[in-house]
C-alpha cells in the first residue's frame, strides 16, 4: 500500500515536473536564439488557440451538467447557502492579504511586455460598468465567448438550475449535458499531452524576445507566494477555527490536520484529500451531514489559495502589461474577480486555464499573458492544494458553529444521529 501511495505522489508531479522542464528547455532555446527563436512561436499560437477554443463549450458543459443533475435540492439548501456564503468570505480575506503582502513587497516589474492589446476602455470604465459588462452581455451570441467568461458562467448556472427544476422532465437534457461534459472532458485532456511541447515553443519565443528579465518574475513570484501561503495557512486558518471553536478549535485543528496537509502538498489534488478531510471532521465532531455536504462542494468551489494566487497574478500582469490599480475601485474589481472565479471557475476541470482566461477577458491584458500565467499556476499549484483542502475542513467547523452554537464540539453530534438511526 504505502508503495502504491508513493507511486500516486510520483505521477501526481510527474506532468507538472515534465511541463516545467520543457519550459526551462523552450527559455534555454530563446536565451541561446535570441530573436530567431521567433520561428516557433506558430507552435506555441496554434496550440493556445485550440486552448481557447475549448473553453467555452468546457465551462459550460461541466458546470451546467453538475447543476443539473443535483437531486434533493431543498434538503440542503439552507446548508449549501451558508456554506457559499462562507466560502466568498474566506476568498475575499484572501484576496485582501494578497493585495496586502504585495502592497508591501511588490511584483517584479523588470520588464514591459507588449501593450498594443490592451484594451484602454477597462481602465476608464467605472467599477458599476466593469460588473455590469463582467457578469452580464447585452445579445446571446455574446455569451458564447472567452471574452466574456462570467457572463457565460451566470448563463450556465442558471440554465442547470432550470433544468434541475424540471425534475423528471429535465433529466434527458442533465443525462445529455452530462455525456458532453465527458467529451470535453477528453478534449481538453488529449490537448494537454501537447501542452509541454506548446509552452515550450512559446516561452523560447518570450526569452528570445524579452531575455532573461522574464524569468525573474518568476522567481519573484515563488519568494513571495509560498511564504504568503504559509503565513495564511497558520494564521488564517487558525483564526477561523478559533472563531468555530476557540482555543480548542485551534489545538485540535492542527492536530488533525497533519495527513491531509501532506496529502495535499504530496498530491496536488484536492480529491485526493477528500477522504482524510472527512476522516479530520469526523475526529473534529463536525457532524457528518454537514462534512458531507461542506468537504465535497468545497474541494470544487473552495480556493482560497487560488484567491491568493489570482490575486498575486493581477498584480503581475498590471505591472507588465502598464495596466495600474489606481483606485479603490480597480482594487474591488480585481478582489471581485479573484472571488467569483476561485468559486465559480475552480469546478471546471483545467480550471487554471479557465480562471486564468477570465481575468485576462475581464482587464482587457492580451492573450500573451495567458501562457505566463499558465506557467506560474503550475508553480504555485502545491501551496494553492495546501490551502484549498485544509480550508475545507475549517470551513465545515464554521458551519458547524453557526448551526449547532458555539460549544458544538462537546455535544458529540455524531453519536447523537446515529442514536436517532
Amino acid at each position: 500500500m504505502m508503495r502504491t501511495q508513493a507511486e500516486k505522489k510520483k505521477s501526481s508531479y510527474r506532468e507538472p515536473l515534465i511541463l516545467i522542464a520543457f519550459v526551462i528547455v523552450g527559455a534555454i532555446l530563446g536565451l541561446t536564439l535570441g530573436e530567431k527563436a521567433s520561428v516557433l512561436y506558430p507552435i506555441g499560437q496554434i496550440w493556445l488557440n485550440l486552448l481557447f477554443v475549448l473553453l467555452v463549450p468546457l465551462i459550460f458543459f461541466s458546470i451546467s451538467s453538475s447543476i443539473a443533475n443535483i437531486a434533493d435540492t431543498k434538503r440542503v439548501g439552507k446548508l449549501l447557502v451558508l456554506t457559499i456564503g462562507i466560502f466568498v468570505v474566506t476568498a475575499a480575506i484572501a484576496g485582501i492579504y494578497m493585495f496586502a503582502v504585495t502592497g508591501i513587497f511588490g511584483v517584479d516589474t523588470s520588464i514591459q511586455l507588449d501593450t498594443s492589446e490592451v484594451a484602454a476602455a477597462t481602465a476608464t470604465d467605472s467599477i458599476g460598468t466593469q460588473i455590469v459588462n463582467t457578469f452580464t452581455v447585452s445579445d446571446f451570441p455574446l455569451v458564447i465567448s472567452r471574452s466574456h467568461i462570467l457572463a457565460l458562467i451566470v448563463f450556465t448556472v442558471f440554465f442547470g438550475l432550470t433544468v434541475s427544476v424540471l425534475g423528471e422532465q429535465g433529466k434527458p437534457v442533465a443525462s445529455w449535458l452530462s455525456n458532453m461534459s465527458l467529451v470535453f472532458y477528453k478534449m481538453v485532456a488529449l490537448l494537454m499531452k501537447l501542452a509541454p511541447l506548446g509552452l515550450m515553443a512559446y516561452f523560447a519565443n518570450l526569452t528570445g524576445t524579452y531575455g532573461p528579465d522574464l524569468l525573474k518574475s518568476y522567481a519573484r513570484g515563488l519568494l513571495i507566494y509560498y511564504p504568503a501561503a504559509i503565513v495564511y495557512f497558520f494564521v488564517f486558518l487558525a483564526l477561523y477555527a478559533f472563531l468555530a471553536a476557540g482555543p480548542w478549535g485551534v489545538k485540535n485543528f492542527f492536530k488533525n490536520i497533519l495527513t491531509p496537509a501532506l496529502t495535499a502538498l504530496g498530491t496536488r489534488s484536492s480529491a485526493a484529500t477528500l477522504p482524510l478531510q472527512l476522516d479530520a471532521c469526523d475526529k473534529l465532531g463536525v457532524p457528518r451531514e454537514v462534512s458531507s455536504v461542506v468537504v465535497p462542494v468545497g474541494a470544487t468551489c473552495h480556493m482560497d489559495g487560488a484567491c491568493i494566487a489570482t490575486i498575486y497574478e493581477i498584480a503581475l500582469c498590471c505591472a507588465l502589461f502598464g495596466h495600474p490599480l489606481n483606485s479603490i475601485g480597480d482594487f474591488a474589481f480585481a478582489l471581485v474577480i479573484a472571488v467569483a472565479g476561485s468559486v465559480a471557475v475552480s469546478s471546471v476541470p483545467g480550471g487554471g486555464a479557465a480562471m486564468e482566461t477570465m481575468v485576462i477577458s475581464a482587464f482587457g491584458f492580451p492573450s500573451i499573458a495567458l501562457p505566463v500565467l499558465l506557467m506560474m499556476t503550475q508553480l504555485f499549484d502545491a501551496g494553492c492544494t495546501l490551502i484549498n483542502s485544509c480550508g475545507d475542513t475549517v470551513a465545515s467547523m464554521l458551519v458547524t458553529r453557526v448551526l449547532y452554537g458555539k460549544d458544538w464540539y462537546k455535544k458529540n453530534l455524531n453519536k447523537q444521529e446515529e442514536a436517532k438511526v
